[in-house]
């Protein structure tokens, strides 16, 4: 019978390649219906805008946006500009 090495350490790497592509992926469709919120954005009160973004992460995400990065992408949306999410793996 041959003998089976199980390396946990590769494992673990594969494991977290995987899920860093799959969250940069996820980020990448999030920053994508963020910024297409601008065109309606552009010149809002940020109040609005916030009501907007939420409604967008909650279509993607089973939980809300923090307020200071709910914030953050509001003025930047209401200003003319874009956002851009990024995937942090813990």
């Amino acid at each position: 019978m041959a003998k089976f090495e199980f390396d946990k350490r590769k494992l673990e790497k594969v494991v977290r390649q995987a899920a860093q592509a799959k969250g940069d992926e996820l980020a990448a469709q999030l920053t994508s219906s963020l910024n297409a919120l601008s065109p309606a954005c552009v010149g809002r009160p940020v109040n609005e805008v916030k009501v907007e973004v939420q409604r967008a992460w909650r279509r993607r995400m089973e939980n809300d946006l923090p307020e200071p990065k709910l914030t953050e992408f509001a003025e930047q949306l209401a200003g003319g500009g874009t956002v851009r999410v990024n995937a942090v793996m813990k």
